[in-house]
């Protein structure tokens, strides 16, 4: 963690700042349970989303509602598929998030799910009473629907939700291929933090929370409880602790950035290294050329002509035409500004950044950084992953050794 996020925390931890409606936890039961069908789970999540959300009284409603609520993509033309994938947002996220890279999967003859992680897609709030488990029982639940609709399961999944969907890998030996976008593999030890505060929180309602933001950005909490950190990294440890016991048999497909504020990178590069599975790949989105493990690709992430200096963790998966996310997108991710600089905070959010790239990546010629939230290379990594979908297809032999 560097040394702002950890000024940003102690500053958070001090400001009184009132608490609203979004920040209060629903008791509602996993919304998941005695659903029998994928439609099923789909309508009821988003009844689910439709419920828990304190923004609806807007024109831009039913948005909100469809990209916070799970959804299934069924490829055409409309027979029983024999692939299916699904997808997994991260910490904080929602199905929004992978929706992009849906339709590409859903070209290639694949029924895709976008499932809801539990805590999420309503409000910030609701993180303050979910566990790791819940997220595991939902996922499980829904590889058991899709058990029962296809002959091949494939998982994808961004940060926490790659680490979910890798935890399941080691656990069930039938997943085909894993497509794991920036996955958190190491706790950083500052986030050891999160789950003492989160136990204070319950007598300080203040320490509950990592940070609190006017969460402007209808498809991501910016509003933090320092419970949805601690479960996530409850999880890591779970799934490290899992992976030493077991080798990763799962072909594997990987994409991160070299300039990741939000985990740790070379964690990612030293476990793809000692990986053994085939086929695997991986994009390795860098500032710098340097030497890499065997099938990692070194991807140049600066490009000056559109004022990007780097890649960041938000930057993997959005397409540079998504409407939120996108080149003209209609959300700006300048919450790093928030408590540190709220004049830089101002001009961020008008649009008025020196560069884009990770957030606190700032140099003498680059004062103020806008989080980059979409990838400009976006058609050039499905063209990757095409290639290594076709590879999945070859014999074992044709992959090598190494």
């Amino acid at each position: 963690m560097t040394v702002g996020r950890v000024w940003n925390l102690l500053h958070a931890l001090s400001v009184a700042q009132e608490l609203g409606p979004r920040h209060q936890p629903r008791f509602d039961p996993p919304f998941h349970r005695g659903t029998d069908s994928l439609e099923a789970y789909v309508a009821a999540g988003r009844r689910h989303v439709e419920r828990g959300r304190t923004d609806l009284e807007t024109a831009q409603r039913e948005w909100i509602i469809d990209g916070n609520s799970p959804f299934l993509l069924e490829p055409a033309p409309s027979n029983r598929p024999a692939r299916a994938i699904l997808m997994v947002h991260g910490l904080t996220d929602a199905p929004f998030l992978v929706r992009d890279i849906a339709t590409f999967f859903q070209a290639e003859g694949f029924c895709v799910l976008g499932m809801l992680l539990p805590g999420h897609g309503t409000r910030p709030g609701d993180l303050l009473h979910t566990r790791w488990e819940d997220w595991l029982e939902a996922h499980e639940h829904l590889l058991a629907l899709l058990r029962a609709r296809s002959d091949e399961i494939h998982l994808l999944g961004f940060s926490v939700g790659a680490t979910l969907n890798l935890y399941q890998a080691l656990r069930h030996q039938d997943i085909r291929a894993l497509y794991l976008f920036a996955p958190a593999l190491q706790v950083r030890r500052l986030t050891m933090l999160a789950a003492p505060l989160a136990w204070l929180g319950r007598r300080v309602t203040r320490l509950a929370w990592f940070d609190v933001q006017p969460d402007t950005d209808s498809f991501k909490y910016e509003s933090l409880a320092n419970r949805g950190i601690g479960e996530a990294c409850k999880l890591i440890r779970r799934c490290a602790g899992l992976g030493r016991r077991r080798p990763l048999l799962t072909p594997v497909f990987v994409a991160a950035s070299a300039t990741d504020a939000t985990i740790s990178a070379a964690a990612i590069l030293d476990w793809f290294g000692r990986l053994r599975s085939m086929p695997r790949r991986m994009l390795w989105y860098s500032t710098r050329q340097s030497i890499v493990p065997p099938h990692v690709q070194v991807i140049p992430a600066s490009q000056p002509a559109a004022d990007i200096k780097s890649y960041a963790h938000t930057s993997l998966l959005p397409a540079p035409d998504n409407p939120h996310y996108g080149a003209h997108g209609s959300q700006r991710f300048c919450t790093h500004y928030y408590r540190l600089d709220p004049d830089n905070y101002q001009r961020c959010k008008a649009g008025k950044e020196d560069c884009l790239g990770e957030m606190f990546d700032e140099t003498p010629d680059c004062r103020v950084v806008r989080r980059l939230t979409y990838n400009p290379l976006f058609k050039e990594m499905l063209s990757e992953i095409r290639t290594f979908l076709r590879a999945l297809d070859e014999p074992a032999d044709a992959h090598g050794q190494t």
